[in-house]
């Protein structure tokens, strides 16, 4: 038993000299086998991320009775209470949070190597993926992304949210979101992994007959204008502010917004101006009476990535995602690249 445990350890990736590794083998050692039952590891990785029975057994699809019931197995398998009834939800114990990290391993492992796949053929299946992106990723990536799926995959659903990153990164691992497309700077979590895309640089956008601002701003002419500006925080709006306030740049702002949407038709109906990433001074210039002019200082801008879990990095769907969203957008800005062409 010892050395089949050992084998397992090996497999996982542990070493012998975790001490939370060796309290869930000596544990595992003395269990009865025919009383470890996978699901109630899924039931308790489900209690630890939803610290509520009621929560928990929304994201197993079981009834509270049901999870009150899996987890009194748990307990008296583990011969701990794990979960206690607290103001702030359903706080882990001691013993639980010592055999937390390597339940979860195991059921990465076995949700990757060890269960067969049910297979995914995207052009049949009208399976519903969550993706998380902002408003901008709504207005430049999702209609290319409708034209690919009415090409390869025509009853596949697609839900998209609006997440913080500590909501997203929640999402990510009880796997009620599929993957992201954005700027999450905050996103740390070694489980998540990520792919650089794209990178988005800045342009500003003005009324197509602005009476003062031809093809091209003076540095003047920026600090002289009337603003539109975007401040959401944590996203790509704040590389902007850092890099206006690194060139000593001060914005005259006299409407300020949480999103996108608005900005530009404010801008075509004044003389305002708004300064908002490439993709979408493009997109808004398609929709609006706007057009495109260079910033007059050289601003970095921000990179665009793709987020995934581990724990679905081999999962027939979301790999089919990651693979479409790589191809969608791996031409998205070859003019940019090559030399900053805002045309």
């Amino acid at each position: 038993m010892v050395n089949r445990v050992n084998d397992l350890v090996t497999s996982l990736g542990f070493t012998l000299e975790s001490e939370n590794l060796i309290l869930l083998i000596d544990k595992i050692q003395n269990m009865d086998i025919k009383d470890v039952d996978l699901n109630l590891l899924k039931v308790f990785d489900a209690l630890r991320k939803k610290q509520s029975v009621t929560l928990a057994g929304d994201l197993m699809g079981l009834s509270q009775p049901a999870m009150s019931f899996a987890l009194s197995k748990l307990r008296a398998l583990f011969d701990d209470p794990l979960f206690i009834r607290t103001s702030r939800g359903m706080q882990p114990t001691a013993r639980a949070l010592q055999i937390a990290e390597p339940v979860q391993r195991i059921l990465e492992m076995v949700s990757s190597d060890v269960l067969p796949s049910t297979g995914f053929v995207a052009e049949h299946s009208e399976r519903q993926l969550v993706l998380c992106m902002s408003d901008i990723g709504e207005m430049v990536f999702l209609p290319r992304l409708m034209r690919m799926l009415d090409r390869k995959a025509p009853q596949l659903r697609i839900r998209t949210l609006a997440l913080s990153s500590e909501q997203l990164e929640e999402g990510l691992d009880a796997g009620e979101v599929d993957a992201a497309i954005g700027y999450f700077p905050r996103l740390l979590n070694t489980s998540i992994r990520h792919r650089a895309l794209y990178r988005h640089s800045f342009v500003c956008i003005v009324r197509s007959d602005h009476p003062t601002i031809g093809d091209s701003m003076s540095a003047e002419q920026y600090q002289a204008a009337v603003h539109v500006a975007v401040q959401a925080e944590g996203r790509g709006m704040d590389v902007l502010d850092r890099e206006l306030a690194a060139h000593g740049i001060s914005r005259r702002v006299r409407f300020s917004l949480p999103r996108f949407m608005g900005v530009p038709f404010l801008v075509a109906e004044s003389d305002m101006i708004a300064t908002v990433p490439l993709a979408v001074g493009r997109r808004f210039a398609e929709i609006t009476d706007v057009r495109l002019v260079p910033l007059p200082w050289d601003i970095g801008g921000y990179e665009i990535h793709l987020y995934w879990h581990t724990r679905f990095h081999h999962d027939p769907a979301n790999r089919w995602l990651r693979q479409s969203f790589i191809e969608l957008l791996g031409d998205f800005f070859p003019a940019e690249q090559a030399g900053n062409s805002i045309s």
